[in-house]
């Protein structure tokens, strides 16, 4: 008796020794080592790709967390997510702005130096 739906179907209500060996089948089947080696690998190898896509995005824990979790329906998410962008601190008023801004947009200083921050939220 294999575990599936047809066998589920076919099982008599009144006879418990098929239920349970049914039950037991099942219970092997999920329980099978090499099952949840396969799910393993595919969960880091789905990983991967989502951080393959974040290095591009500047979002790698993000993209690699949404492959990890949802799989190739991670990788559309975050392909459709929007690519992060670098901040740094301002040299002369200390507040955050991006990375790719020649002046402050508070106060006008000019960003021609100063240390990047990390990626933020766009």
């Amino acid at each position: 008796m294999a575990c599936d739906f047809s066998s589920l179907t076919n099982l008599d209500p009144t006879d418990p020794d098929q239920a349970n060996a049914l039950l037991q089948q099942c219970t092997a089947a999920l329980t099978d080592p090499k099952l949840w080696l396969w799910a393993i690998v595919f969960t880091i190898a789905c990983a991967a790709v989502g951080a393959l896509i974040g290095k591009y995005k500047k979002a790698i824990v993000r993209d690699a967390i949404l492959g990890a979790a949802f799989g190739p329906i991670g990788w559309i998410i975050s392909l459709c997510m929007p690519v992060a962008k670098l901040k740094r601190a301002c040299s002369g008023c200390k507040r955050v702005v991006d990375s790719g801004d020649k002046h402050c947009r508070y106060c006008g200083a000019s960003l021609a130096t100063g240390a990047t921050i990390g990626a933020g939220k766009s």
